[in-house]
């Protein structure tokens, strides 16, 4: 009786197993029918859509009412902005949006949209947006192109592009290394006037991704704008995106500005040594100079030889100023003492000649010579007096000159 339940028990569990079991098919078998029946939904849509669709015509070609194209750029990274060229380079996604009523489709079983794959794409018109401040621009085609379109029900249509663009900016470098460069994005329809396609921003109209950096510059705000320009041909809609670069000037501050201030206070030091030590003085005065020119040399190969002046510039003149007064002021020193005692020696053996003349003279030449001793020394008194003013001038001209330096271009 005993293996007799047991069987019995095995039976019942066996055939609740097999009752489970078709209600897992079930609901597999649904789903699936019900993604066939979307895809289906899709491909019968899009067959039934563009079977009277003409991409050669664009949305409203027969109205009044212009199409109102949204656009929008996603800034992927920046790179090469090169001043010698007056150029930088991006790469985004430029997304375009826009209605069109002949795409318009019945909301079946959920289906929210339909994305299009890059040859059924083809088949819809996209509006004739260029850029009219790129050098040279490519989209990109790996794997595949690198195209997204969207339709909604209501006709709206979605389209993305991934651009990578080298345009032109023309920077104006008169405060470098502090510059601050705005360069524009302008795109425009190179075919269709103002009554046909208007363009306009969804903002931001310049949207950075969050690891977007550069090792020269800083990314600053933008600004967007729209307005219509006229052309022989017609009035043509045209919007524009100003993007902000803020340049890093720390490695300036470290290859530029402090060797040089180092030099110029370098260049301080003859004025504590003895008007005697001329090989010091002069090898102190040489050395500095030749310093300060060279480093002004090394800054005008770090950017682009312009026509005018720049802070930069402004900076090395004025340090090789002081360094080559410095060498002056030394060189004046010398040539004074010098001066003094080329008189002293015509005065002193002129003396002697009368002395030997007139032996009673002897008296009134060592009370001349003791005056001329006393001369000797106020000399010398004058010259150590240059010194000390010195030491005291040009450090307080330079640190005037770093206070206005500074004032102004970093503020």
């Amino acid at each position: 009786m005993r293996h007799f339940r047991s069987v019995n028990i095995i039976f019942v569990l066996w055939n609740c197993i097999q009752n489970v079991k078709p209600v897992a098919n079930y609901d597999d078998h649904n789903a699936t029918v019900l993604q066939n029946e979307n895809g289906m939904l899709r491909q019968s849509i899009l067959e039934e859509m563009l079977s009277t669709y003409d991409k050669r015509f664009p949305p409203h070609y027969n109205d009044v009412i212009p199409v109102k194209v949204k656009v929008q750029m996603y800034v992927l990274s920046v790179f090469e902005i090169d001043a010698s060229e007056m150029t930088f380079s991006i790469s985004m996604f430029l997304r375009q949006e826009w209605v069109d009523r002949r795409l318009q489709f019945e909301t079946k079983d959920n289906l929210l949209n339909i994305s299009l794959d890059n040859e059924i794409t083809k088949e819809i018109w996209v509006p004739d947006l260029a850029f009219t401040s790129d050098t040279h621009t490519y989209f990109h085609e790996l794997t595949r192109p690198n195209r997204l379109m969207i339709i909604y029900p209501n006709g709206k249509v979605v389209y993305s592009i991934r651009v990578t663009g080298k345009f032109t900016c023309f920077m104006d470098l008169t405060k470098f290394p502090f510059d601050e460069q705005r360069c524009p994005i302008e795109l425009e329809s190179y075919g269709f006037t103002n009554s046909i396609i208007s363009f306009q921003w969804t903002e931001p109209a310049a949207a950075f991704r969050d690891d977007v950096k550069h090792s020269q510059f800083e990314l600053g705000e933008t600004q967007s704008y729209t307005r219509n320009l006229t052309y022989s041909t017609g009035t043509y809609s045209s919007i524009g995106v100003t993007l902000m670069f803020i340049r890093r000037y720390e490695f300036y501050l470290i290859q530029i500005y402090a060797p040089s201030v180092l030099v110029v206070m370098l260049s301080w030091l003859s004025f504590w040594l003895d008007v005697d030590a001329i090989p010091a003085r002069i090898s102190l005065g040489i050395l500095t100079v030749l310093t300060i020119s060279s480093n002004g040399n090394m800054s005008v190969s770090m950017a682009q030889r312009v026509s005018y002046i720049r802070a930069i510039d402004i900076w090395n003149s004025v340090c090789l100023i002081l360094v080559f007064c410095a060498v002056m002021e030394y060189a004046y020193v010398c040539v004074s003492v010098r001066v003094h005692q080329r008189r002293k020696s015509e005065t002193s053996s002129s003396d002697i000649e009368i002395c030997n003349n007139n032996k009673q003279m002897k008296h009134g030449f060592q009370t001349e010579k003791q005056s001329e001793r006393s001369y000797d020394q106020l000399e010398r008194e004058t010259a150590r007096t240059v010194d000390k003013i010195s030491r005291v001038a040009f450090p307080l001209v330079f640190f005037i000159f770093n206070c206005v330096y500074w004032l102004y271009y970093m503020t």
